[in-house]
C-alpha cells in the first residue's frame, strides 16, 4: 500500500508544480528532478505497457494541462 500512497503523492505534486508553473519541471534544477524523473519513469512504464489504465489516464490528464498551457502561450492574440 505505502507504494501507492507514494505514486499518488508524487503525481499531486507533478500537478500543483504544473499547475503552479505551466510546464514540467527543469531538469536543470536540482529541487525539482525528482518529480521530472518520476514521470519519465511512468512515461516509460506506459510504452512498455505496464502501468494501470487508471494511472495512465492520470498521467494522460496532466499531460493535456500541459498542452493547454503551451496553446494559450503560442495562441496569437486577437485584437
Amino acid at each position: 500500500m505505502k507504494r501507492e500512497e507514494n505514486w499518488k503523492e508524487n503525481y499531486l505534486a507533478l500537478k500543483a508544480y504544473i499547475m503552479g508553473h505551466r510546464q514540467l519541471p527543469d531538469k536543470k534544477k536540482e529541487e525539482n528532478r525528482g518529480l521530472l524523473n518520476w514521470w519519465k519513469y511512468n512515461k516509460k512504464l506506459i510504452q512498455a505497457g505496464k502501468l494501470p489504465a487508471e494511472k495512465v489516464k492520470m498521467l494522460d490528464e496532466l499531460s493535456g494541462m500541459r498542452e493547454t498551457f503551451v496553446k494559450r502561450w503560442t495562441a496569437p492574440e486577437n485584437d
